[in-house]
């Protein structure tokens, strides 16, 4: 009767340490072994629960992602204008590059090795697809209560905020001392207050 939260547990300890790994080697530099000592596990009980590396990496793209999809619906929910989903969005995405930029790098890497690996495109884009799709929903939402007028299709707006957050987001994981920078965060802002159909 105990055996599967058992196993549950196990499968959460090796996907946090997986995290941890790859957060600071890479993939290409990650081994299972290593994902399996971080664990405190063998690499036998590793491979019952994540058959590759590639699995691993794909169950922390969605791990990662995850907590971001939790935020965002209350946040556009939340939010009476343009401009006030924007410094939500913004502060969202500026309190992630200070306490947890890991977020960012895994989700980086899955992009890499998506080029050559379908496991982890596919989970890539599936998780991609529900965050642009929360995204449009949320703000279809703030344009029916009037809350935002955006001046092309919602959908557009979707996919360009995201675009535009994720871009930076790279540039930032690159560069830290960007982030120290004001006017960076006051062009973000700046630029999705547009995108919403408000003028700052």
């Amino acid at each position: 009767m105990n055996a599967r939260p058992r196993s549950d547990e196990k499968a959460h300890v090796i996907l946090a340490a997986a995290l941890k790994v790859l957060a600071e080697r890479g993939y290409a530099a990650t081994t299972v072994a290593q994902v399996a000592a971080e664990a405190g596990v063998s690499r036998g009980l590793l491979h019952y629960h994540f058959e590759s590396k590639e699995a691993l990496l794909a169950r922390v793209v969605h791990a990662s992602i995850e907590p971001s999809l939790m935020l965002l619906e209350p946040m556009l929910a939340a939010g009476t204008s343009g401009a006030s989903i924007a410094s939500a969005l913004t502060r969202a995405v500026r309190g992630l590059i200070r306490t947890d930029p890991a977020v960012f790098t895994l989700v980086f890497e899955g992009w890499a090795v998506s080029r050559r690996s379908e496991m982890v495109a596919r989970e890539m884009r599936r998780m991609f697809r529900r965050f642009r799709a929360a995204m449009e929903a949320g703000l279809i939402q703030a344009k029916a209560r009037g809350a935002i007028d955006p001046p092309m299709p919602v959908e557009s707006v979707a996919m360009l905020a995201t675009a535009l957050m994720d871009g930076l987001a790279l540039q930032l994981v690159l560069d830290p001392e960007l982030a120290q920078d004001e006017v960076v965060w006051t062009s973000l802002e700046t630029s999705l207050q547009r995108l919403l159909g408000t003028t700052p």
